[in-house]
């Protein structure tokens, strides 16, 4: 995580996987964010500048940019427009709370796949053969072992193999956050 490099990836990942959830062209926003990574010693960019540089529509690059700010990766100072004196923002990625919030998003997940993982090893599941519904043991009981959708004899599902990768995606990120953490509090 330290320097630019090594986190560009992984955030740029991040980035990419919120954008296309939320509706917002991931490979614009990447830009967007490379454009403003490369001005971080600069007074910031304004959603015009970003437009001439970019030839995006100021409500696709507002929309970027709200998403920055709602995840603490970017900041904004009010400035005046220097011909028509107009108040105009300039964004800037602050690169002081980057890491730190970058982690703490990282935890969250983390924490989400741990709930996740405890759930499915504590579950029993019954999948409809038809349409690969699932449903816990209590949903099949209550419906009889019959899938309430088609009527199709629900069959017991063994989920090692979800449990298995769910294991390890949270291994990797508990290591990548320790990595990332000792980068972060030991330099």
């Amino acid at each position: 995580m330290s320097g630019n490099g090594s986190i560009d990836t992984g955030l740029e990942e991040m980035l990419y996987s919120l954008a296309r959830n939320k509706g917002i062209d991931p490979d614009k926003t990447i830009h967007i964010f490379r454009l403003l990574l490369d001005s971080a010693g600069q007074k910031g960019l304004s959603d015009e500048d970003l437009e001439a540089l970019t030839g995006y529509r100021q409500g696709e690059i507002r929309k970027v940019l709200r998403l920055f700010y709602e995840i603490h990766i970017a900041s904004y100072r009010r400035g005046r427009h220097p011909e028509t004196g107009a108040t105009r923002y300039y964004w800037k990625i602050d690169l002081e709370t980057m890491n730190i919030n970058l982690i703490r998003r990282k935890k969250a997940v983390l924490d989400k796949l741990m709930h996740r993982l405890r759930h499915e090893e504590s579950t029993t599941f019954y999948v409809c053969p038809n349409d690969g519904s699932r449903y816990t043991f209590d949903e099949a009981f209550e419906n009889e072992f019959v899938c309430p959708k088609c009527g199709s004899l629900l069959e017991e599902e063994d989920n090692t193999p979800y449990i298995e990768v769910l294991r390890e995606v949270t291994r990797r990120l508990r290591e990548e956050i320790e990595r990332d953490e000792k980068s972060i509090y030991s330099g």
